[in-house]
């Protein structure tokens, strides 16, 4: 081996050398400097409970209302403790101290906190979205209708015109011109006649020769499919205004500004609000024998329906649902199913803007749930499969009042009809 050889490999190994000194001071120097400006948190937010509190956030929300007192009497009638049994309150005055809070107090309610995976949207979506403010629409000019609207149309989740005619308007005529335009759109819409006395009647396809001083047409401004398209809402406009042309009519507009942006305001708050709380009951060391399984479901006031789903119905009404139960496999219950099998789980379902009273019917869910569970020998977890703990239950309750007190500020009343045709 040669002189330069030699020299050449002791360089590159001094070379070597240096580089992994070098590393080594640089790696030290860096551990140390975030040593130094590492502050260690005084609390461990994660580890700690977490709570809203309900009843400042509506105070906040209605700290300007003339009547808040009689809001707030409204809001309180949902009873805390569990109950089997869930009343309808008044929808009409709910409705007017609704409208009259509105417009001054809708942009006042603020967001909330992301929220256990328990509740989550009916639609596909992300189940973390933190509930954003409900968007405040001028919904002033909707109340000014020259003609109350009809009982089976609300200010803000249809846009309504009337037709004043000079003369009274036969039913057959309009149902047969109604008939050509929702066929042209590919939606349906509603047909109101005013009799004489100012009551209000539906307009069937199959209408009488009952004539009327005045005609409301409407049409849905949103679903859960999503707002009405701007094509579809042309077609209306100019189908409504053409009526009028033949019939000799004056027509008027109900609500200010523009209803596209209406429709598309009304999809934002419908996706704030509609949620579903699911609870789930899986087994534990010991299988669910499904006869037993539907012994307990019935003996608690469920029923099986043609669905593969246990319904729980508002008392004495068998119209209103309070919440279901369906097989964890999304396979529907049958009666020879469920008695010759075991079941692996269950889960009980609400769905919030459907429910007149949500908490009311949480509460009797949970009641339902756990004597279930006790009898099952199974356990309660939550959409992450994670027992569900008291806490959890407590963060729903608490979200359940926001939500509610966000549809009445809106003027949605929770379960009501207007409201099952909004989250259809």
């Amino acid at each position: 081996m040669s002189d330069l050889q030699v020299a050449l490999i002791t360089l590159g190994a001094l070379i070597i050398a240096g580089v992994v000194v070098y590393n080594w001071m640089q790696e030290r120097k860096m551990r140390r400097n975030i040593t130094d400006e590492f502050l260690v948190p005084q609390k461990d937010v994660l580890a700690e409970d977490f709570y809203i509190d309900a009843d400042a956030y509506v105070d906040k929300a209605l700290e300007d209302v003339p009547n808040k007192a009689k809001v707030l009497e409204k809001l309180n009638e949902i009873t805390p403790e569990p109950v089997m049994a869930v009343s309808e309150p008044d929808y009409a005055e709910l409705n007017e101290l609704a409208d009259e809070a509105l417009p001054d107090q809708a942009h006042k309610i603020v967001g909330l906190p992301p929220t256990e995976p328990i509740i989550t949207h009916t639609e596909p979506a992300d189940v973390e979205k933190t509930l954003r403010a409900p968007t405040a629409v001028d919904v002033g000019a909707l109340q000014e209708a020259t003609s109350p609207l009809p009982a089976d149309v609300h200010a803000q989740v249809d846009l309504t015109a009337f037709l004043y005619a000079t003369k009274n308007i036969a039913a057959h005529a309009i149902s047969s011109m109604a008939s050509t335009i929702a066929s042209d759109m590919g939606v349906p819409m509603m047909m109101h006649g005013c009799d004489e006395n100012g009551r209000w009647h539906p307009i069937e396809p199959s209408a009488s020769d009952a004539m009327y001083k005045q005609i409301a047409c409407s049409i849905q401004l949103a679903d859960r499919g999503g707002p009405i398209s701007k094509h579809v809402l042309n077609k209306f406009q100019f189908a409504v205004e053409n009526m009028g042309l033949e019939l000799g009519a004056h027509v008027e507009w109900q609500g200010a500004g523009d209803a596209m942006q209406r429709a598309i305001e009304l999809d934002k708050f419908c996706m704030e609000v509609d949620q579903l709380i699911s609870v789930h009951l899986v087994e534990n060391e010991v299988p669910i024998h499904g006869t037993k399984f539907r012994g307990l479901a019935e003996s608690s006031g469920l029923t099986l329906l043609d669905d593969g789903k246990f319904h729980c119905f508002v008392e004495h009404n068998t119209d209103v649902l309070s919440y279901t139960l369906s097989s964890a496999d999304a396979q529907p219950f049958t009666s020879d199913g469920l008695r010759s099998n075991v079941i692996k789980g269950a889960v009980f379902q609400i769905e919030i803007p459907k429910v007149t009273n949500s908490e009311q019917a949480f509460n009797q869910v949970i009641v339902v749930a756990k004597k279930m569970a006790a009898s099952l020998n199974a356990q309660l977890v939550d959409d992450n499969k994670k027992p569900l703990t008291d806490l959890q239950i407590e963060k729903i309750r608490q979200q359940l009042k926001v939500i509610h007190a966000t549809m009445v500020a809106r003027g949605i009343m929770p379960g009501s009809p207007s409201s099952a045709r909004l989250f259809n």
